[in-house]
């Protein structure tokens, strides 16, 4: 089948609704993890120790704000000056440059745990920064980031999984896939039939897991930050359902929300309380 997947109502739940003086500084950021995933050709002789010794040097330029070769100046210089300028963590930003080694050639994943490590190198590190310039920096606070992170990068992979596959990219545990007898093809060509079903009803499950832990924030923030974020929330745990009432065929036709469901979003945002239940 072809991969009409829309990307339409990706979840993006920081990269908008800053103030002036903050959206230079949180587009900057998003440029930044946006380019990492799509690295410039690693130097070398291509064998496995030559590339861990390109990642490990990048890792120690970003970490001394020093010109990196993995991303054009263009991206690197307005996040070390975002950075700088917001007293915002160097190490976040030198985080993603050593997990973006994990999206070079084929990306898998042989267990959840595995999977969950690079959100944590990933995801997580890009979510905190944009949440420091947001001004949420308590330990607390900062633990619900990274729940949300979590749910909102495995969902915004659930919607560009047929993509992904085709390039060689699955951010599912292979391990799922074994446990249901499910073979990469069937991914490939989209053969939505039991056991993808089961495979990706797990996943579904990891995801709103993750949504439901990191919820509690959403009412302790500022009345602006707050609506953003319940809109991105709710945005997000319907485009899952989206996904569920359509038994998981996230292939034949894009993933969007109806206007229906759009006003449902938006009176959730303004008039709803945050349940996952």
């Amino acid at each position: 089948m072809p991969n009409t997947t829309s990307t339409a109502d990706l979840p993006r739940p920081f990269y908008s609704e800053w103030s002036r003086s903050e959206s230079s500084s949180a587009k900057a950021l998003w440029e930044w993890h946006s380019a990492l995933a799509r690295p410039l050709p690693v130097g070398g002789d291509g064998t496995v120790s030559s590339v861990e010794a390109y990642f490990a040097d990048e890792y120690e330029r970003a970490r001394n704000a020093e010109p990196l070769r993995t991303v054009r100046e263009s991206v690197w210089r307005p996040a070390y000056q975002a950075v700088d300028r917001h007293d915002l963590d160097p190490e976040l930003l030198a985080a993603q440059v050593r997990a973006s080694r994990h999206l070079q050639g084929s990306v898998r994943f042989r267990t959840a745990s595995e999977l969950e490590d690079f959100a944590r190198q990933w995801a997580i590190p890009h979510a905190r920064l944009l949440a420091s310039l947001a001004g949420v920096d308590y330990g607390w606070m900062v633990k619900r980031v990274d729940e949300l992170a979590r749910g909102f990068f495995f969902l915004a992979r659930f919607l560009t999984l047929p993509h992904d596959v085709k390039q060689g990219q699955l951010f599912i545990p292979v391990t799922d896939l074994k446990q249901n007898d499910v073979h990469l093809s069937e991914l490939r060509d989209g053969d939505v039939n039991e056991g993808v079903r089961r495979v990706l009803w797990k996943h579904s499950i990891r995801i709103r897991d993750a949504f439901g832990q990191g919820e509690p924030i959403l009412k302790d923030l500022g009345l602006r930050r707050r609506l953003t974020l319940k809109r991105w929330w709710y945005g997000s745990l319907e485009v899952l359902n989206e996904i569920e009432r359509r038994d998981f065929d996230v292939w034949s036709e894009p993933v969007e929300l109806s206007v229906y469901r759009k006003m449902q979003v938006y009176l959730l945002t303004v008039f709803g309380r945050s349940t996952t239940a």
